[in-house]
């Protein structure tokens, strides 16, 4: 991987077999990261897994090959889940389908942008909702 910081926006260069999520953590330790926004990311995505949440938990799903990464934004906080993301992706039939990206590694590659907000954001549980929701 490669990156670049200019003022609070990461650019990132994600190669080929690397893991999305290991990617973004390693950014987060170079640039010193306590709370961002995952702008844009772009490029192609190979064995990952998507989730929906049905209220309780994420219903999963694993795909193997190849998939268009058209959308991909999401946010990081200091505690766990430090990263939340959201994909939309696409096959060779052109059909989109996305949800809440679980694990997923770059092929060819990916390009992602991330804007480092420069303060701390935290996540807690919230019993009305059970997600551990953004807070800052």
């Amino acid at each position: 991987m490669i990156s670049k910081k200019s003022g609070n926006m990461i650019v990132a260069k994600i190669e080929k077999d690397e893991d999305i999520f290991q990617s973004i953590e390693d950014l987060i330790k170079k640039y010193g990261i306590k709370g961002g926004i995952i702008v844009t990311g772009v490029g192609m995505l190979k064995n990952f897994e998507i989730g929906y949440w049905n209220g309780k938990e994420y219903e999963t799903k694993k795909f193997e090959k190849n998939h268009e990464l058209v959308a991909m934004h999401g946010s990081i906080a200091e505690n766990d889940p430090k990263i939340h993301v959201h994909v939309g992706l696409a096959g060779s039939d052109h059909i989109i389908i996305g949800g809440h990206l679980i694990s997923a590694k770059a092929d060819p590659m990916v390009e992602l942008t991330i804007m480092d907000t420069g303060f701390s954001m935290q996540r807690s549980y919230n019993e009305k909702t059970s997600l551990k929701e953004l807070n800052f």
